[in-house]
């Protein structure tokens, strides 16, 4: 009960704000005046729109009272003059409210629909109606080119008035009828954004002044300079879509307009149809630019979703790929379970420390996972040896090097991973003349970043987890064997870079936090998520 009476109150006050704003916005009319009854610029039917719009037949009839409490023009002749005005400005609201716009489809059908019932139909039968009325009560009989141009003047000086007012007020109190949801919070992200509002209203600023200082001055052509204001309007719609531009459209057109008046149309000076005309063709220009723009903004945004999804699906579906590859390697060597995600985690986290960032980044977790894709080709009797193996063994287990490169050379995508598995066995120093020695004799920075990375996580993890040929190492023994090799096997930055990382280690998912240096826990992870 109490909410009925909340909402009713709030029904009362908006239909009492709808009559004074009438009223108000009919009294401005005469600021526009450029003929008899006829406004540049008619807000009060911006005001009749949001009437018939929002509150239906009580909202005609609120506009309708407006209309009568503020004569302006010929309505102020005499009771039966003000009445006849009254009911031809209360038509622009009739028309709305009888459509039932209710903001069903999708942004171009909702936009569409509003202008045809809110601001063409309605505005071209109040004009005829007002043209009529004018014609009658005329104080001398007005030619057909007179009535004409009084037509014109009505039914743009209205619909413009609707563009420039309506449309953007209707943005913040009833978005549902311009904009469906996606396109709404489309524009709500726009409007709190300040990279895209200030740069569009530092660019109607300057145009503004621009008017102000060079038409007295050099007496350029304002509508030349109005123009210009194109561009924030199509700014808006392209970042901010129809929403975007229509708001735009709205501040930049009453600026125009404002400046118009103030410049072209000085009181006491008669109007030029031809001023009038071409304001209103700059008018036009700004609405179809916010609405065209807009709604092409709006199919481009939802390709690039689209064409985002798919991306993401393809991604997707490139990981499992990736995935099913570890696992085979896994497969063929049981002993290592769990070593690719380990190195890929490790590696993509030292990996950033250091730099590496974007596809980079990527490629390298695909070259961490992919390291050892080619021990599918080496012997399990090879792979799975307890203790030493001999130099031809030796030979045949370097030779999974290039059998990874081989099959990743067939797979597009992979190819930028190659080098990074080619070369994660070189040394730093370049030496040959030791046990472990590199396969292709690079050195230093000649080795890629990436693939010095791997070296060292690679190494680091092996050390950590048991071998057919030994059992893990604690964490604190192979970290003193990576500060031993630091410089000679490996790159000291990199070491330098995972043993800070592996002292103030913190994990944020459901596998918890990995032992850090010090700890006297053998191996390191042994879950599959790490």
């Amino acid at each position: 009960m109490e909410t009925k009476v909340v909402v009713r109150i709030g029904q009362a006050l908006g239909l009492i704000s709808i009559v004074l704003l009438t009223a108000m916005a009919n009294s401005l009319s005469s600021t526009f005046n450029v003929g008899y009854g006829v406004a540049l610029l008619f807000p009060a039917a911006a005001i009749a729109v949001l009437g018939g719009v929002l509150f239906r037949w009580w909202g005609v009839a609120a506009v309708f009272v407006g209309f009568l409490i503020s004569p302006w023009g010929p309505a102020a002749l005499g009771p039966q003059q003000l009445v006849f005005f009254a009911l031809a400005g209360a038509i622009e609201a009739a028309i709305p409210a009888v459509a039932h716009l209710a903001g069903e489809g999708s942004t171009k059908h909702r936009v569409l629909h509003m202008v045809l019932y809110g601001a063409l139909l309605n505005t071209g039968i109040s004009a005829l109606t007002g043209v009529i009325g004018i014609r009658t009560w005329a104080v001398m009989p007005l030619t057909a080119q007179q009535t004409a141009m009084s037509f014109v003047t009505w039914f743009l000086g209205d619909t413009m008035a609707i563009f420039l007012v309506a449309f953007p007020t209707l943005l913040f109190v009833k978005p549902a009828l311009l904009l469906d949801d996606e396109a709404d919070r489309w524009f709500r992200q726009w409007l709190t954004n300040r990279r895209t509002i200030f740069p569009m209203l530092i660019l109607i600023a300057i145009d503004i002044a621009a008017m102000e200082i060079l038409v007295p001055e050099t007496g350029i052509n304002i509508h030349w300079l109005g123009a210009f204001l194109v561009g924030p309007v199509l700014a808006g719609a392209i970042s901010g879509g129809v929403g975007g531009g229509l708001f735009a459209a709205g501040l930049a057109g009453l600026a125009y307009v404002a400046e118009v008046v103030h410049l072209l149309l000085p009181a006491g000076r008669p109007a030029v149809f031809q001023a009038v005309m071409t304001t209103y063709v700059t008018l036009a220009v700004f609405i179809v630019a916010a609405i065209v723009a807009g709604i092409f903004s709006g199919r481009n945004r939802v390709l690039l979703h689209k064409l985002d999804d798919h991306r993401r699906l393809l991604q997707k579906s490139f990981e499992s790929v990736v995935t099913a590859l570890a696992a085979a390697i896994e497969a063929k060597d049981s002993t290592t379970e769990g070593h690719v995600q380990r190195v890929a985690k490790l590696a993509s986290r030292v990996g950033r420390r250091m730099g590496v960032d974007g596809s980079r980044l990527e490629i390298l977790r695909y070259a961490a996972i992919l390291h050892d894709i080619g021990k599918i080709g080496v012997p399990e009797l090879v792979l799975n040896k307890r203790g030493p193996l001999t130099p031809e063994e030796r030979k045949i287990m370097e030779s999974h090097v290039t059998i990874g490169v081989d099959i990743l050379e067939t797979v597009d995508l992979l190819r930028p991973a190659i080098p990074f598995i080619r070369y994660h066995q070189e040394r730093w120093d370049g030496r040959t003349d030791v046990e472990y020695p590199g396969y292709f004799g690079l050195q230093g920075e000649e080795i890629p970043l990436e693939a010095r990375i791997i070296a060292v996580v690679d190494a680091f993890d092996a050390m950590t987890n048991d071998r057919p040929y030994r059992s893990a190492l604690a964490v604190t023994e192979a970290a003193a064997e990576l500060r031993r090799e630091s410089g000679h096997q490996f790159d000291p930055a990199v070491v330098d870079v995972l043993l800070d990382l592996l002292e103030n280690w913190q994990d944020d998912d459901t596998s918890g936090r990995w032992p850090v240096l010090g700890s006297q826990t053998q191996g390191w992870v042994h879950d599959s998520k790490a």
